[in-house]
């Protein structure tokens, strides 16, 4: 594929110039994010066993049986992974990264002054040019002019795509579509942040994914069996490279019993414990990476985080005077639920979550 080679998918896998940012550089980080084989769902850690990852993790508790969450625990799992899928989805249309690429397009000198030319060749040129930066993040860019293509450099499998009009002193003299990830990248960044596979369609046929073999067909809600496993499937709308939609279909695994028995709002917090887990395991050494970790983690939910050790705040900035290690804690105005554990004591890692 043009244009992935000079740029690994674990580079787009730290939020921290990810654009902080999830995708720009975190100099230094080591991620595993081309472990396993693209085609095979990754190991998982389920809402129920992300507390138990860790010694220093704060519990999900079961509750009485009449506020078990029961045969909701799925759909209240799948809340909260679609968030994330859709919060990274987000970040690639919208994010400071894609700012900055933008204005790569828009401010290109050789672009602008080729178009003004009508040098088709010159276009091309300064197209690859673009896309073939070192440190930019452009998988693929379009130019028209007139709803004419003059240049189109990239991958062919894109999604997120952004579009835009290129002008110069004020005259319009073309237009381009953009994107700063492939949907490889997206498969990648989705299935390690949450830990479920998950399966991209295009026109209701299978493209791409990790769950194999890859359902036919998937709707809301609907049960899927692979191999043994059964699973709830989360559907969402991605954007298609240069037009039209791609499905996405998060594969939810059936809670256990354990997890049912306990309440709603303590599955939602396990589900989103195992996310913030998930994510620490892919910035090594994690210690060297909690501003990465706090940013990534407020970039892909909405939430809050924080890393104490002992009366000393490592990141996180300003916050809860005291955050309990469990429960909920009030701040800005609203209760939040608290996920914590201390992935190297003494420093824990507080993670307010948002409501699903």
């Amino acid at each position: 594929m043009p244009g992935s080679g000079k740029r690994p998918i674990a580079r787009r896998l730290v939020w921290g110039v990810l654009v902080v940012s999830v995708l720009g550089a975190v100099t230094g980080a080591t991620l595993d994010a081309d472990a396993g084989s693209p085609r095979r769902a990754p190991a998982r850690l389920t809402a129920a066993s992300a507390p138990a990852a860790d010694s220093g993790a704060s519990n999900v508790e079961p509750g009485p049986a009449s506020s078990a969450c029961g045969s909701a625990s799925a759909a209240t799992t799948a809340s909260v992974y679609e968030i994330v899928a859709r919060g990274i989805y987000a970040d690639e249309i919208r994010g400071s990264e894609v700012s900055a690429d933008v204005a790569h397009v828009t401010g290109s000198q050789a672009l602008l002054s080729a178009l003004a030319g009508n040098d088709a060749a010159a276009v091309y040129a300064a197209v690859h040019t673009i896309v073939y930066t070192p440190h930019w993040h452009i998988v693929r860019l379009r130019v028209l002019e007139g709803g004419r293509v003059l240049a189109d450099v990239g991958g062919p499998d894109v999604i997120a795509p952004i579009s835009g009009t290129l002008r110069s002193h004020g005259r319009t003299l073309g237009t381009y579509v953009m994107s700063v990830q492939d949907d490889a990248g997206y498969v990648k960044l989705v299935s390690r942040f949450i830990g479920v596979p998950i399966d991209l369609y295009r026109n209701g046929a299978y493209l791409m994914g990790t769950l194999a073999p890859a359902p036919s067909k998937v709707s809301a809600g609907s049960p899927v069996m692979v191999h043994g496993a059964s699973y709830r499937v989360a559907p969402l709308t991605a954007g298609a490279f240069p037009s039209g939609t791609l499905g996405v279909a998060l594969f939810v695994p059936t809670p256990s019993s354990a997890v049912s028995a306990t309440s709603c709002a303590s599955v939602t917090l396990g589900a989103w414990g195992s996310v913030a887990m998930h994510i620490a395991a892919r910035l090594q050494p994690l210690s060297a990476h909690y501003g990465t970790l706090v940013r990534v983690l407020h970039d892909v939910s909405g939430g809050l985080a924080y890393v104490i050790s002992g009366s000393r705040r490592i990141a996180g900035g300003a916050g809860p005077a005291r955050i309990p290690r469990s429960g909920t804690v009030r701040f800005r105005g609203r209760p939040w639920s608290v996920f914590s554990w201390e992935p190297s004591p003494p420093a824990r890692v507080y993670f307010l979550t948002p409501s699903a």
